[in-house]
């Protein structure tokens, strides 16, 4: 992996799946209910960016960075750490969210903490995130 990538991670096309792999969700879920509108600008302002930035400094930050020291290990070329931390993501949106839902942030989350370890920022995380969110 070069320096380059590192910084420059929206040219990166990998980074541009990421960014279209939800809109496939999005377009299921307005499918399944088209009346989704109704939602006011500070809410939406809060959960597509506050909360990710939030969440991506905590869990991608601070937490799969600590994780990555202890645990360098990958299992299918997903780092342990990815993993342990993805798997916390979910179990703390137990509190918030339905089970199947919270349980479904594992995915996503996966994607997240790939694109912290692949491009060594955290602003690719946090775009990712607020996308996943917007939709």
């Amino acid at each position: 992996m070069t320096g380059k990538l590192n910084r420059q991670f929206y040219s990166d096309p990998i980074f541009h799946l990421y960014l279209f792999i939800p809109a496939i969700g999005w377009l299921l879920i307005y499918n399944y209910n088209p009346n989704t509108g109704g939602l006011d600008t500070p809410y939406l302002i809060t959960v597509i960016l506050v909360i990710p930035a939030i969440e991506e400094i905590i869990f991608r930050g601070l937490l799969q960075p600590w994780i990555g020291i202890i645990y360098k290990q990958k299992i299918i070329k997903i780092t342990l750490a990815n993993l342990i931390t993805s798997g916390i993501f979910a179990l703390v949106h137990l509190f918030t969210h339905p089970a199947i839902l919270a349980l479904c942030t594992f995915f996503p989350s996966l994607i997240f903490g790939h694109s912290r370890e692949r491009y060594k920022q955290l602003m690719p995380s946090i775009i990712l995130h607020s996308s996943y969110n917007g939709g």
